[in-house]
């Protein structure tokens, strides 16, 4: 029969009449405290903060087993029974209660209790006493960091990279799974310096030092090495470590990662075989090939330009083509030239002199052509040289040649040409003789051609010569053009010539050469449209330029040759163009003329459809 209890929660057995100052101690504990007494665990005593943690149910004067049947597989029966029976104080922590004990909500709270043997005044164990202490705050806590703990295991070993930890003794304290996937061996096995068996032998010592140096230095430090992976093959990887600190400033380690840079090993790798065979083909090669970076500064000369010049050093002047050794009277010109095409990124040609090892100039025909690496940025220039001395001596020979040729020709043939006009107004009424005069009049002809003929090679040699002048003055194209076309079409007695103007055009030119343009554009557009009766001329203004398009609609040109038709005696090859007389200098000295009137020329044409042959020069701003 259980004990008859008072109102204070407490019976009225013998505790009853233990000291009152103890039993209002036991009630004034901050912490959840119970009574049970006897092997059943009746419960006796406890303090108002374990009563709410009951949520206030009755629980005095009754056994533990009916008070808690939730309690029951839990071990809190068993470990009351435990401490009683052998009187050894017991522990459990983190234990789970349902509760109001929080501002009156329901949750689950965690304490950690303490079950202590409660002996009476004869020294026998009479019952249980259990204190408890909230820790819900700290089993959060620690649910929290095991959380974080567990997400930061998850992130290191979703990363790509390696993950690794050193203490401050330079062992490895910690690896991710991404360094072990590469290895195929377990975390364990490269704890302290078990990762060093996993570094390629050969690279091996040099890491090894390296860590060592910059360990002791406590600095970061990066470097790169090979790796033994599972699967047999070799990686690289690109170490990297920093140092870490403990908050109270002591050198803790190292924390680092290890990426994955094979692909770009191997990248840097071809880029450099590719380097190799350059250079050696390069140096085989019998032209002079250069190389330079976006500053204009020389990277590179090959063999044959070293030899060339009996140079051993690359030059570090301002990058144009090895300036030191340019004849003076073609420096500025080099550098001019080349420097527009650097900043404009366009290729260009040069021809130059420079001395060779002899100490002789030698005439250089040079070409250069912006380098774009593989991701399209702009790299420098790459170009190569030949050494043209003996053609350009040939060519002086040859200008000579043509120049006095072309001279000595002109007088006989004025000569001729006036005796057969004297002719042609001799028997001009002549009615009794018709194959006279139309044999006078193919005689004139093709005397008119060959005096065009003969200008045009003199024209060529001043060209070559840089004798070639002109008498510039305010020309109104207007009128020039429609005189010309005027002149052209008196000859030209199967074509009908359209010209078409826009506003009045005025430019500063030499009369006489641009009249020999226009004629030329003309010439080759009735040449080349036998076929067809019609010639369009048209000036426009476009730009502040004087813009002029004669129009044919003959055979046309392949696109392949419109970007050279106006190359020195370049003619266009095919069976049609076979029937065409010429020798391919006419278009190369118009484009000359308008060149040194500062403007432009081009053609656009198609095949079968006919060609327009442009040219503008700039107007005269008022």
């Amino acid at each position: 029969m259980l004990p008859e209890t008072d109102n204070a929660g407490s019976s009225t057995g013998s505790f009853y009449q233990t000291d009152n100052q103890l039993k209002h101690l036991f009630m004034q504990m901050p912490g959840p405290v119970v009574l049970l007494r006897w092997r059943e665990g009746v419960c006796e005593l406890f303090n108002p903060v374990f009563h709410k943690l009951w949520s206030g149910r009755d629980l005095l004067n009754k056994p533990m087993r009916e008070i808690w049947p939730e309690l029951d597989g839990r071990g809190w029966f068993e470990t009351v029974e435990h401490v009683y029976d052998t009187g050894e104080t017991a522990y459990m922590h983190d234990f789970a209660v349902l509760s109001n004990w929080h501002n009156g909500l329901i949750k689950e709270t965690f304490f950690d209790f303490v079950y202590s043997p409660y002996y009476n005044q004869q020294g026998h164990i009479d019952g249980v006493v259990i204190t408890g202490l909230d820790v819900t705050t700290k089993v959060a806590s620690r649910k929290q960091l095991v959380d974080h703990q567990q997400l930061l295991t998850d992130m290191t070993d979703a990363a790509d990279a390696a993950l690794w930890m050193v203490d401050a003794k330079g062992n490895i304290t910690f690896v991710n799974q991404t360094w072990v996937d590469w290895t195929g061996q377990p975390k364990e096995a490269h704890f302290g310096r078990g990762w060093v068996e996993f570094v390629m032998p050969e690279d091996r010592e040099h890491v090894i030092m390296r860590y060592i140096r910059d360990g002791n230095s406590k600095k970061k430090f990066e470097i790169d090495f090979r790796v033994l992976r599972n699967d047999g093959k070799t990686q690289w990887v690109a170490a990297s470590g920093k140092p870490r600190y403990l908050a109270n400033g002591n050198f803790a380690g190292y924390v680092g990662s290890c990426m994955d840079i094979t692909e770009r090993k191997n990248a840097e790798q071809l880029i450099k075989d590719s380097e190799e065979r350059f250079r050696n083909i390069a140096d085989s090669a019998p032209v002079l090939i250069w190389m330079t970076d976006t500053e204009k500064e020389t990277t590179f000369l090959n063999k044959s330009w070293l030899q060339f010049t009996d140079t051993h050093h690359l030059p570090f002047d301002s990058g144009y083509l090895q300036s030191d050794l340019l004849h003076p009277q073609d420096v500025n010109g080099v550098a001019e030239r080349y420097n527009k095409a650097f900043d404009t990124r366009e290729e260009f040609y040069i021809e130059y002199r420079m001395k060779s090892n002899s100490g002789a100039y030698r005439w250089i025909g040079m070409k250069g052509v912006p380098h774009i690496s593989p991701d399209g940025a702009f790299a420098g220039f790459i170009g190569s040289g030949m050494d043209i001395t003996e053609m350009k001596e040939h060519e002086q020979i040859k200008n000579d040649f043509i120049g006095m040729a072309s001279h000595e020709l002109k007088t006989p043939i004025t000569s001729i040409k006036a005796y057969v006009q004297l002719l042609l107004n001799i028997y001009k009424d002549a009615n009794d003789d018709d194959f006279l005069k139309k044999s006078l009049n193919t005689v004139n002809k093709q005397i008119s051609k060959l005096t065009r003929l003969i200008s045009d090679l003199l024209d060529v040699s001043k060209m070559e010569s840089g004798q070639l002048s002109l008498n510039t003055e305010p020309v109104k194209l207007n009128d020039l053009l429609k005189e010309t076309v005027e002149e052209v079409q008196h000859t030209a007695t199967h074509h009908d010539i359209v010209y078409q103007h826009e506003g009045v055009c005025t430019v500063l030119a030499d009369r006489d050469r641009i009249a020999q343009v226009i004629t030329n554009f003309l010439t080759n557009a009735i040449k080349y449209s036998p076929e067809n009766d019609r010639v369009d001329v048209k000036l426009s203004i476009k730009y502040n330029e004087a813009l002029v398009a004669v129009q044919d609609y003959g055979i046309g040109i392949n696109p392949i040759d419109q970007n050279k038709i106006f190359n020195r005696f370049y003619r266009v090859e095919g069976r049609n163009e076979q029937t065409f007389s010429g020798f391919g200098i006419g278009l190369y000295v118009a484009a000359e003329i308008i060149k040194r009137h500062n403007g432009k020329f081009w053609v656009e044409s198609e095949k079968g459809k006919g060609s327009v042959f442009y040219f503008s020069i700039p107007l005269i701003t008022p």
